[in-house]
C-alpha cells in the first residue's frame, strides 16, 4: 500500500490570500490542528492552530505572516509507516503529500494512519495479545511461532519494541483466540516472561501507545 492510497479530499487547504481567521474556521470544521497551504498545486507550507492564535493579525491574509516556513513533507509512493513517523515526530494532524515531481496531492489525516494501523495490524478482530519480555539475543521468532503452532493458535500480528537503556525487548503478539492460557503456560514453560495479557480494547489503546512511544525514541 502507498502514502498516496490514504489521502482524503475532505482535507481542506488555503492560499497565501486566505486570512488566518478562515484558516482557524477550517480547522474547527475539520477538526485539525494543522492546514496546508497551497498555490496551484505547489505546497507552500503547513501552518499550526497555535501560531494562528497567537497571530495578532488573523484577519490578515498569511502572507503577511511569519510562521509560513514550516514544510513536513511525505511522498505518495512511500509506505504509509513513513506518514506514521512523521505525524509523530512532527505532532502533527495531517501530513502533506507530494508526488514524485513535488507536486501537491493532498493530505493525509492522522486519524487515518491509525485506522491504517489497525486494519492491517489485526487489532480490529477479536483475539487476544500476549506481551513477552527477553533478551535480544535470545529472541527467535521461529520459536514463538512453533509454540503458537503447538497450541492451535495463529499469530495474526507481531510487534517488536526495543527502547534505550534497557536489556530486555518486548514481543507483543496478536492472536486469533481470545483463549490463551494454555499459549501463556507453553511461554513460561520456554522461560519467556509474560508480561501482561489483554483483552481487545485495551490491547488496541496499549499497541497504539506503545507505537507512538516507539516512533518517539526512533526520531530522538
Amino acid at each position: 500500500m502507498f502514502i498516496y492510497q490514504l489521502i482524503s479530499s475532505e482535507i481542506p487547504s488555503l492560499t497565501m490570500e486566505d486570512t488566518g481567521d478562515k484558516a482557524l474556521q477550517l480547522m474547527q470544521d475539520h477538526q485539525i490542528s494543522n492546514i496546508t497551504i497551497v498555490e496551484g498545486d505547489e505546497y507552500k507550507a503547513l501552518i499550526k492552530e497555535e501560531d494562528l492564535l497567537n497571530w495578532e493579525t488573523p484577519e490578515k491574509a498569511l502572507s503577511s505572516a511569519d510562521f509560513t516556513n514550516f514544510k513536513p513533507v511525505v511522498y505518495g509512493n512511500q509506505h504509509p509507516y513513513e506518514a506514521i513517523r512523521r505525524a509523530l515526530q512532527q505532532n502533527i494532524s495531517i501530513v502533506p503529500v507530494l508526488n514524485e515531481d513535488n507536486k501537491y496531492m493532498g493530505s493525509v489525516s492522522r486519524n487515518a494512519l491509525f485506522e491504517f494501523i489497525c486494519n492491517n495490524s489485526g487489532l480490529d478482530k477479536s483475539g487476544g495479545i500476549l506481551c513477552l519480555e527477553a533478551k535480544p539475543a535470545n529472541y527467535s521468532l521461529s520459536e514463538i511461532a512453533r509454540i503458537c503452532e503447538s497450541n492451535d493458535v495463529i499469530i495474526t500480528n507481531l510487534q517488536v519494541f526495543t527502547y534505550p537503556n534497557q536489556e530486555l525487548m518486548e514481543i507483543v503478539i496478536k492472536t486469533n483466540t481470545k483463549d490463551i492460557q494454555s499459549l501463556v503456560a507453553s511461554f513460561e514453560r520456554y522461560e519467556y516472561e509474560v508480561k501482561e495479557v489483554f483483552g481487545e480494547m485495551p490491547a488496541m489503546e496499549s499497541m497504539i501507545d506503545r507505537y507512538q512511544s516507539l516512533m518517539h525514541y526512533i526520531n530522538m
